[in-house]
């Protein structure tokens, strides 16, 4: 049975009155600074991964995640993804990209591989990328539990990201990544503030693998045709960008941030 330690700190001076009720039980006196210090030795528990599981793991970078995708054991039968109408497809009408070269396809089927491919929390790379996530958005220090209700703190809708990346697979996970990634970090922090405003709130995990699936839509539009690009990742790690930049213009220009949640 998976078990989970929630983020609240127990002080001593609430503790204390329970244990007074222990026979020969003889208080140990504690400064402040010594019961909080202790306090935060206790390590993160995180169900069925790995008790060898550093307390801070140590940030994972994009190629170190793709790296590993690589060596997994991805399904082999590819189906071609619909060809989906959206809104979205719209504003990315000036967008012109390669025709699909062999090993441009390969990536591709690839990219397609990861979206069929829920996630595995025992994979420790796969934890690794969502503490990732989570510790660049939120500036947390230590690894949070896998699972709970900090998780809606980053956008996700539940109290396991699992969930919601059932959509798009480890793609979503993968693209989410790159928005934390340093030269995007900046674009997502601005999202981040936005998505925790009382003004304007939305769940910025939820938007990160919307228009990961809309990416994938207007890939399949056949307009992507022109632009000299050598990756198809990078194809689609660029469209991202520019879909979150946009994305952010709207949330600024006052849109409904809830229907940019929900279409696609």
């Amino acid at each position: 049975m998976d078990s989970v330690m929630g983020p609240n700190k127990v002080t001593l001076n609430e503790i204390e009155p329970l244990l007074m009720h222990e026979p020969n039980f003889e208080p140990k006196i504690q400064t402040r600074e010594e019961a909080e210090n202790e306090w935060s030795q206790v390590p993160t528990i995180v169900g069925k991964l790995q008790e060898d599981n550093p307390v801070n793991s140590a940030y994972i970078t994009l190629e170190e995640a793709i790296h590993h995708f690589k060596q997994l054991d991805l399904p082999k039968e590819i189906d071609k993804p619909p060809q989906e109408k959206n809104k979205f497809c719209e504003v990315f009408k000036w967008f012109k990209f390669p025709v699909l070269t062999e090993e441009l396809t390969k990536e591709f089927e690839f990219i397609t591989s990861l979206t069929k491919c829920g996630l595995n929390w025992p994979d420790n790379v796969q934890f690794r990328i969502l503490q990732t996530i989570y510790k660049r958005l939120t500036g947390a220090k230590i690894d949070c539990p896998q699972r709970g209700t900090h998780w809606q703190l980053i956008g996700f809708q539940g109290n396991d990201p699992a969930t919601d990346l059932r959509s798009v697979g480890l793609f979503g996970l993968l693209q989410f990544l790159y928005l934390t990634s340093d030269k995007v970090l900046p674009l997502a922090h601005k999202l981040y503030k936005v998505a925790n405003s009382e003004t304007q709130p939305f769940p910025l995990a939820v938007l990160s693998l919307n228009l990961t699936n809309i990416v994938l839509n207007v890939f399949n539009t056949g307009k992507l045709n022109r632009r000299k690009l050598s990756k198809t990742l990078d194809i689609f790690l660029k469209m991202l960008k520019d879909t979150v930049q946009e994305t952010l213009k709207r949330i600024r220009s006052s849109l409904s941030i809830k229907d940019l949640c929900l279409q696609g």
